[in-house]
């Protein structure tokens, strides 16, 4: 198979996040945060992680699915490091949002090593990169921040921020801002970095919940 000739189905946000979901009923079985992902992905999936020297640096990619679906390829240096700790929650959820929605697309294509796989994938046409990529961040953005927990939190943040903010003098906040102010407060709570809550809090239109 040519790189250029493989395109994902275009799901939409909507079909995404319902597969997020079945994902969690199938093998999560409860809603407690932050999802264990490693767990999830080792002990409920089989699936073994394999760190790669150099990847991000060489390949512009923090981690990748094996064919077989049974490793996820990760940066060494990543995988190692405290600091990156969130930043690989994110990435093993996505790629096994790779799974979830690109399996029949990946087991048709066929390879004999490791290096052939990875030039294959950087070759793919970037309109088609990016929806499978765009595809499984939505995937794992639902699936580390469950909604219901999500409004919770989010219900408990404002109040606090809202609160902060009062007086005559206080200024008026909008939803960015909001946004903004609250993601502190909340990504401890599913481990994830302020930049995924702010991102989940737009995706998912959370204004909708307190008009």
């Amino acid at each position: 198979m040519d790189a250029r000739d493989v395109t994902p189905t275009k799901l939409s946000r909507g079909d995404v996040q319902n597969k997020a979901e079945i994902f969690r009923e199938e093998h999560i079985h409860n809603e407690n945060i932050p999802v264990d992902i490693e767990v999830v992905m080792q002990s409920t999936l089989g699936i073994q992680p394999i760190p790669i020297e150099n990847l991000q640096l060489h390949c512009n990619m923090d981690g990748f699915i094996s064919l077989d679906f049974k490793y996820i390829y990760i940066d060494k240096y990543h995988y190692s490091t405290n600091s990156y700790y969130k930043r690989v929650r994110f990435t093993l959820a996505h790629e096994i949002g790779h799974r979830e929605l690109h399996r029949d697309i990946i087991e048709n294509i066929k390879f004999e090593s490791l290096d052939e796989w990875i030039k294959f994938r950087m070759n793919i046409q970037e309109e088609s990169l990016g929806w499978f990529e765009w595809q499984a961040s939505e995937f794992a953005g639902r699936l580390l921040v469950p909604i219901n927990q999500l409004i919770i939190e989010y219900r408990t943040a404002r109040s606090e921020v809202l609160r902060r903010n009062t007086g005559w003098n206080a200024p008026i906040i909008d939803d960015d801002e909001l946004f903004s102010l609250t993601a502190p407060l909340i990504a401890p709570k599913f481990d994830v970095s302020t930049d995924v809550i702010e991102k989940r809090l737009a995706k998912e239109n959370i204004t909708k919940y307190f008009s």
